[in-house]
Order: C-alpha cells, then structure tokens, then sequence
C-alpha cells in the first residue's frame, strides 16, 4: 500500500491498490498446454541479486527453448531470461538472475500486494512457438525479506505530517477495500493515542451520502451516545467528526473525517485520538487532512 512528503501520498493510494495494484482485467491466465505446465512463479534474492524461480512439468519432448517475459501495464514485454535444450520431460525448476534492464526494485519498496504479469514462450525443434501466461501474487511478507536483503526503505513507511513523523501500523488490501494506517514514530501499535487512516472503499455505483449514511449508523449502532456531526457537505465530499465519552466500556475517543471520491473509489481519511479533541485540534486536523490526494 509508504515516504517522506505529501506529494508521494499519491503512491501511498497507489501502494494499497497494490499494482502493482489493479489486475489488468483483459488478461487472462493461461498455465498449462501440451507442452508445458506452470506449476509456480516465484522471486527471490541470492547473494543480493534478484531472481526469478519457475517450476513447472514439461511435457513436450522436442521442446527446444523457454523464454521468459515480464508484461508491463502498457502491455510491452520485457525479457527476463531464456533457458535452451537439454529440457527434459517431467518436472523442472529454473532459477534465473533478472536482468538489470529489468530489475527495477521500486515494486519492492511499495508496501502492499503487487502483482506481476508473466508471459513463457516455448519453442520446438521446428521452431514454432506457443505461450502462456500467468499472474503472479508477491505478498507483503515476502517483499519484506526482499527489502532486507537489499537493505531498502519501504515507500510509506515513513511520512511526515504536522511536523512530526508517523509511521505504517497496518496495511490492508481486497478485491472490496484498501487500508492504510499510520500512528506517530515513538507511539506503540498497540496502545497508540494518535491514528491517521487512508481507507478506500473500491466502489463505482455508490454515492458518498450512502456510505456516509451506512457509517454513521453502523457507528451509531455500537455506541448509542455517540457526539456526532456532519461539519460540511458537497457533492463530491462529507466532512464530518464524532466523539464519544460513555460508550459501554470504550475509551474516550474522538475522530475527524472526510469522504470523497477519488480515482479508485470512496476515499474515508481521518484522523483518530485518545480522549476528547479541542476545537482547535479539529480545525488543524481538517486542514491536514484536506491536503491527501484523491489518487
């Protein structure tokens, strides 16, 4: 789904998307034929070089070569390796080095799910080639290795807001919703006092005031004395804070948010804090939270 300044909050929207977000939807798979069948697309790092692995079952005896190709969102192709004869039938497991033409590392940086679109060409004895193509998923939990071995900082990881730095506490991606939440430098994940939240909701047909309305009484539902208010409203955007200081057993807590749509969806951005809020803290944080881009 991280960054050091406002203007790579864009990337931040971006990262949560992961593609690396947004599958190209006119894609489609195709893992297996009479020649081939890919098992597994992988990456990984060996001796600070970045690799690709590939197992999969040949099944063409006169197989002659393997070629493979990254296929970017423009829809070129990039070539990352080849593999010639001997390619014995059964099952094969390739590790390649990558290139450096295409061993660009920013996809490792981004935090979040990206997704890469990989393309094999295999050719027989008389030449004539066939393919197939498969998506391939490289998870948070594995770029995290990859950023270690290559001793890189991931984008977002750190931003700068009110002239303090805050840092990732969670990052969430589905096929329904992208979110993105940072709490200051020196404060715990787990008993944080200040949050500042990115929640996209990937929707196209639903109006604002809708999710406004479901929010307000979702909220509402969990703590009837809720303090809530909306501060202002347009077509495009719903400002709005509450507060709530007797709700069952919940701590004090207070919130300042916008919703607007954005090029992804329903942007929800806000700003969370322990206790009550001055009104003061309020106008601040509205400004601060006008400033997130809607990309």
């Amino acid at each position: 789904m991280f960054i050091r300044n406002w203007n790579l909050c864009v990337l931040v929207i971006f990262v949560i998307f992961g593609l690396d977000c947004f599958p190209d939807m006119t894609r489609k798979k195709k893992t297996e034929n009479d020649w081939f069948k890919i098992e597994d697309v992988s990456f990984l790092s060996e001796n600070k070089q970045l690799k690709m692995s590939l197992k999969g079952t040949i099944k063409n005896p006169s197989l002659e070569s393997l070629e493979v190709y990254e296929i970017a969102e423009d829809s070129s192709e990039q070539f990352l390796w080849k593999k010639e004869k001997p390619l014995s039938l059964g099952a094969i497991t390739l590790k390649e080095k990558i290139p450096s033409s295409g061993q660009s590392l920013d996809w490792i940086r981004k935090i979040g799910t990206s997704r890469k679109w990989i393309l094999i060409t295999l050719k027989n004895d008389n030449g004539l080639p066939t393919h197939l193509q498969t998506e391939v998923l490289i998870h948070e939990s594995e770029k995290k290795k990859l950023r270690k071995e290559f001793s890189l900082e991931a984008e977002g990881e750190i931003i700068r807001l009110d002239g303090r730095e805050w840092k990732v506490a969670s990052e969430v991606n589905t096929n329904d919703q992208a979110l993105l939440q940072y709490i200051p430098k020196q404060e715990s994940v787990l008993y944080w006092n200040e949050m500042v939240t990115i929640h996209v909701y990937k929707v196209r047909s639903s109006s604002i005031s809708q999710i406004y309305a479901l929010l307000e009484s979702g909220k509402k539902k969990d703590c009837p004395n809720l303090n809530w208010s909306k501060d202002f409203e347009s077509e495009n955007k719903i400002a709005y804070f509450w507060e709530n200081s007797a709700c069952l057993k919940q701590a004090p807590n207070s919130q300042v948010a916008k919703l607007f749509r954005g090029e992804y969806g329903v942007y929800n951005v806000r700003y969370d804090r322990r206790g009550k809020i001055s009104d003061q803290e309020k106008a601040h944080w509205s400004e601060v939270l006008d400033k997130i881009p809607s990309k």
